[in-house]
């Protein structure tokens, strides 16, 4: 059911510059893009962002923009804002009429889930944890850490010169990484790390045994003064296959005092994991790392929903032992409420399973326990299931409560960066792979907004239907293949691509199968404008521009507006 792309060249003004004849009998230029957006990020709750979007509105109509992405986390909760926001929102909204800019809602936060998970924080994809042993012990079922699963010189005091021992690789002793004796968290020494003229990439990596399928936590005490590119450091762990298991950043600040880093990844299938801890790209200042720590977790945010599902057997698995009356209810109430809900951290301790009166359990008994987890991925982002029923209601809410707010006549569908799917139980039961999840769960969701508007219009972001993108083979800790995720396309789809790496190929794929194409470009980077306006050049489904900025930035605004309707 492609669209004919004769159908879409009508629609499409970005390839050629035709000439208009003007009432006075001068030649004009049409724009060289149909439509030319802005992609603003905002709060309406305060009223001083009320000002700055209202400000940023005339700027972008002055330059000639005709259309504003809207995304603001508050979309999530509609149902819980007050009076002010709505006053914000209608403010807004007159503002854009008198412009004649339309605004554009993006809906649907998928892969950055954390605002829709504030409504139920067991919505949460989980990885699952598989037969973690456990034993009785006076009235209550404790975990059996492995015996191997241990780091060595893990307060790094076991030192031979500049070179910490039972690691088994340090970059650089003596030249980037040093044993220092005066600056430390705790004890005779820590690791100091700087001079990275000398090589940016300094780490200390050790490998361990794991369980497969158990949930790991690896902390570090970690101090900076003047650290350039502090975002650069992680603690990260990868298997022995070389599958990498963690994919968190950005954890530390320029210049902090000792603060304790956690990373809690799952093993997977592996049975050998690599631990690192450092920078890959270090430049200037110093960075010391004290004191690790290394164990795996219990009920640590275990997830409880019908598609995680909590089991406790006996160690042969010939028993299962009922919660509420073997054991009592098991519930993290710290479980996405940290530091607000929808936020998930690993740095607490998980709540202990209590046997219940007349349980069943008897001192010495050897359990074997299955439970799920999420996973954190960059800053601290989490990903929903794409299987759980209640997360369509909660999208349907939610997009209902904006077109009732907005009266779009487009909508914005925020499938972007997926980087955990497909693990938990109700999503294995679908015997499914991850794109062809996702694939299905777009269909879902353009069903959703065509309920609700059927002439709307809808956008989605390429990426993760791109397979010269992320729509791939073992994306992240996607379980499988995301291949086929664009099948759940429609043609009436239009793609926000923002494929710069591969921007020709990307065209010409979604081109292929009959989609429209607005480009989202810019990416705070200055040159960018002239790279995509060359790739588009000879496709005839690209009839749109967004200036897309992820920090606020918008010196570049008016410039690209004269870019935008060939003027420069």
């Amino acid at each position: 059911m492609k669209r004919l792309l004769g159908s879409i060249v009508v629609l499409s003004l970005a390839i050629c510059v035709p000439q208009l004849r003007a009432a006075d009998g001068k030649t004009e230029h049409a724009p060289r893009y149909e439509k030319r957006w802005v992609w603003l990020s905002a709060n309406l709750l305060v009223d001083a962002e009320a000002d700055r979007v209202v400000t940023l509105f005339d700027r972008a109509a002055k330059a000639g923009y005709n259309g504003i992405v809207l995304t603001d986390y508050k979309f999530n909760f509609l149902g819980r804002m007050p009076e002010r926001y709505f006053k914000n929102a209608r403010r807004v909204i007159a503002r854009a009429a008198q412009l004649e800019l339309e605004i554009i809602p993006a809906v649907f936060p998928i892969g950055y889930s954390n605002g829709l998970l504030s409504n139920d924080v067991n919505l949460a994809e989980g990885l699952p944890v598989v037969n973690a042993p456990y034993v009785v012990r006076d009235g209550w079922a404790e975990l059996v850490q492995g015996p191997d699963s241990k780091l060595r010189n893990a307060d790094l005091e076991e030192t031979k010169g500049d070179v910490f021992t039972g690691f088994g690789f340090q970059d650089n002793p003596g030249k980037t990484t040093f044993a220092d004796r005066q600056v430390t968290h705790h004890g005779k020494a820590a690791c100091r790390m700087e001079h990275f003229a000398a090589g940016p990439v300094c780490r200390l990596i050790q490998g361990v045994a794991t369980r497969p399928h158990a949930c790991y936590r690896l902390s570090a005490w970690v101090k900076t003064r003047d650290f350039t590119n502090a975002g650069d450091f992680r603690l990260m762990a990868i298997g022995a296959s070389g599958r990498q298991l963690s994919f968190q950043e950005g954890v530390v600040s320029s210049t902090q005092d000792w603060t304790r880093v956690n990373l809690v990844f799952n093993s997977l299938d592996e049975t050998r994991v690599n631990l690192y801890a450092g920078t890959w790209s270090g430049q200037s200042g110093t960075l010391w790392i004290d004191d690790f720590a290394f164990e795996e977790l219990s009920f640590v945010n275990i997830l409880r929903r019908p598609g995680c599902p909590l089991l406790v057997e006996s160690a042969d698995g010939k028993r299962e032992y009922r919660e509420g009356a073997d054991f009592e209810r098991l519930v993290d109430p710290r479980l996405g409420r940290v530091p607000y809900e929808g936020e998930y951290e690993y740095g607490h301790e998980g709540p202990r399973l209590r046997l219940a009166k007349g349980s069943r359990l008897k001192p010495g008994d050897r359990l074997r326990v299955s439970w799920y987890h999420p996973m954190l991925v960059l800053s601290g982002y989490t990903a929903c299931c794409l299987s759980e029923p209640k997360v369509y209601e909660l999208l349907r809410d939610q997009a209902e409560r904006v077109s009732a707010l907005f009266h779009p006549r487009t909508f914005f569908m925020q499938h972007d960066e997926l980087r955990v799917a497909n693990w938990c139980a109700l999503c294995a039961e679908r015997k499914l792979t991850a794109g062809a999840l996702l694939a299905d769960h777009a269909r879902r969701c353009l069903a959703i907004l065509k309920r609700i508007n059927p002439r709307a219009e809808v956008l989605v972001w390429s990426d993760m239907f791109d397979p010269t993108h992320n729509a791939v083979d073992r994306y992240y800790l996607v379980k499988d293949t995301l291949k086929g995720s664009w099948e759940g396309l429609d043609p009436r789809v239009i793609i926000a691509n923002w494929n710069g790496g591969k921007a020709r190929a990307s065209l010409a794929f979604f081109a292929g199968r009959g989609h429209r194409q607005l480009i989202a470009g810019y990416y705070d980077s200055d040159d960018n404008f002239a790279a995509w306006d060359a790739a588009a050049r000879g496709n005839a489904t690209t009839f749109g521009f967004m200036y897309t900025t992820w920090q606020n930035r918008f010196g570049d605004l008016e410039r690209y507006g004269k870019l935008l309707e060939g003027k420069e």
